[in-house]
């Protein structure tokens, strides 16, 4: 399977790819780096007492990495578990991930929305065959058929707060297909 991106969406991945990289990882290591031997260097060579205790710079790193890996596991801990930060942050990744509120190519268009879909449409027979079914929740059926039938043709349900992107997405996507 080859991706074909489109010269903008390229662009956006990359720098999605950069900021993920750099954050992550090439600046985890400067950012040790810098604090250690600015401390060291501009710290605790210009305090006797503390040059006495960390006579080496090693001594410092190695300290440092000591205290500062079992902190930033604590401290990523809390906020993963005794904060409302990580659910503040799931809950705007939610409302801005545009795939909420369509059908995810892949396994759930080709799969798990038709297989509910078949199953709903299965269920709605089996209640009406046997008179089990009031004319409220035949209406409920059909409203949910007619919104998983909306996700397989490729549109929005719900009010996603990016319409526009969605939108111009699903063009794009449109016309890439046309094009082969």
């Amino acid at each position: 399977m080859t991706l074909k991106f489109q010269p903008l969406e390229l662009m956006f991945r990359s720098w999605y790819y950069f900021r993920l990289g750099y954050a992550q990882y090439l600046n985890f290591f400067l950012g040790f780096f810098m604090f250690v031997s600015t401390t060291y260097y501009l710290a605790i060579l210009n305090l006797p007492f503390l040059r006495e205790i960390f006579p080496h710079f090693y001594v410092f790193v190695i300290l440092g990495i000591v205290v500062i890996a079992p902190l930033g596991v604590l401290i990523g801990w809390f906020h993963m578990k005794r904060t409302l930060a990580y659910s503040t942050e799931a809950t705007v990744s939610v409302e801005s991930n545009p795939y909420t509120f369509i059908v995810i190519p892949g396994k759930e268009e080709e799969l798990w929305a038709p297989a509910w879909m078949l199953t709903v449409q299965a269920l709605q027979k089996i209640l009406e065959k046997e008179n089990m079914l009031s004319a409220e929740e035949k209406s409920e059926f059909e409203a949910i058929l007619a919104r998983f039938k909306k996700l397989l043709r490729g549109e929005v349900i719900g009010e996603p707060k990016q319409r526009q992107m969605l939108a111009k997405s699903k063009r794009e996507k449109e016309l890439i297909q046309k094009a082969r």
